[in-house]
């Protein structure tokens, strides 16, 4: 068996001006590093053999903090960065639309596999670079336990691998929320999905 674990990254500056960040980058806020302080509590007994995740620095840093001075190896996965917005990377969905500019964007976030904002990538892309990660991942983690850091559309592209495909996975996943996939040979079970019952309600927050 495997066990698979998911997770997003903590909140960012970008998040609180729900500004599209894409393959772009914010930096974590106080309250982003306080979830992924409070993950890393509900984690460290977990004995994680290896943690995966997206190169971008949102996620480094919450794979960082997870890990603390634990002896764990940290592996940077390109196929999991966010998906790219394209030019409407650091604008918000309200600033784009004023300009008549942006509908691909609700397009998107409601699951059109095939439209894409100019300069970025489809979900189809997103979904087929994805799902090649995790088929390798998956083939050299047999009898292992693995974290993925990621972002909200990535995972949903995550969710949709072990759904087998079955519709577009809606629901974002909550910063710093934990999610448990146990892997069988031909079957996967979920355990738990977007967890955060470990983050204090007063930082459980986020876009």
């Amino acid at each position: 068996m495997i066990t698979v674990y998911l997770t997003r990254h903590g909140q960012t500056v970008w998040n609180l001006d729900k500004r599209l960040q894409g393959s772009g980058n914010s930096d974590l806020t106080d309250h982003g590093v306080e979830q992924a302080e409070q993950l890393k509590k509900r984690v460290d007994g977990l004995k994680l053999d290896v943690i995966y995740t997206s190169p971008l620095e949102r996620a480094r840093k919450t794979a960082n903090i997870i890990r603390g001075n634990r002896n764990i190896e940290i592996i940077e996965v390109d196929a999991f960065k966010e998906i790219s917005f394209g030019e409407y990377e650091g604008h918000t969905e309200e600033e784009l639309l004023k300009v008549g500019r942006g509908k691909e964007i609700k397009e998107i976030f409601n699951g059109n596999m095939d439209i894409k904002a100019p300069g970025g990538e489809s979900l189809i892309n997103l979904y087929d670079r994805v799902g090649e990660a995790l088929e390798n991942i998956l083939k050299n983690s047999i009898n292992k336990k693995i974290l993925i850091v990621a972002h909200g559309m990535t995972l949903k592209a995550v969710m949709n691998y072990f759904n087998k495909g079955n519709g577009f996975y809606k629901e974002i996943m909550g910063q710093a929320s934990l999610t448990k996939i146990n892997c069988y040979k031909d079957e996967f079970q979920f355990e738990y999905i977007n967890d955060t019952s470990h983050i204090n309600k007063k930082i459980n927050s986020g876009w």
